[in-house]
């Protein structure tokens, strides 16, 4: 009988490593060690892992937990702003709100109940990424919440028309768009 081949025993390896899932919002900075500290001071981020420059102090990687979720923050050039925006679920959007605040982000819309059931306020830190940050204050079916985007909608075009109406053509145009109508952060 000839050698006999015996497969060598590999062991498994997680596709996904643990903790992971499937999407894990990433921001690029060009201070990583600054963003950590101002995620950490605005919404209680810790610190799971780091990576450095060989031999230096530098920062060039970190993976935070916040609440129950993974970011990556890696450094390099940020272009423009927003180019990334994070819906941060929480127990207490007014507390959240206001400790980001505190920590220097701007109130891009403050916290309101919205039709699809959360209270939900956006701001932006010094990086340019979009927070959104809500808490689900009522629970509505799919009909209740339909409802309440229709809703909304036309109070949105019936002040708009009033608002055109008022200035008789002559004031500038409305700057502020109503927030309540944007599902995109839901």
């Amino acid at each position: 009988m000839k050698g006999k081949i015996v497969a060598q025993k590999k062991s498994k390896v997680a596709p996904i490593p643990r903790g992971f899932r499937s999407i894990t919002p990433h921001v690029t900075a060009p201070d990583v060690a600054g963003a950590v500290a101002l995620y950490q001071s605005a919404f209680g981020a810790t610190v799971t892992s780091t990576q450095t420059i060989p031999e230096t102090d530098t920062v060039i990687f970190a993976l935070v937990k916040i609440g129950n979720s993974l970011l990556t923050i890696g450094k390099g050039e940020v272009f423009g702003l927003g180019a990334v925006s994070l819906h941060l679920y929480v127990d207490d959007a007014s507390a959240t709100f206001d400790r980001a605040v505190e920590a220097g982000f701007t109130v891009i819309s403050p916290l309101d109940e919205q039709y699809w059931g959360d209270l939900t306020g956006v701001l932006a830190d010094s990086l340019g990424v979009r927070w959104s940050v809500g808490q689900r204050i009522v629970k509505l079916t799919a009909a209740e919440q339909g409802d309440r985007a229709k809703a909304n909608m036309q109070e949105a075009v019936a002040k708009a028309q009033g608002a055109s109406n008022d200035d008789n053509s002559t004031a500038a145009p409305v700057a502020e768009a109503d927030t309540k109508t944007d599902a995109a952060t839901h």
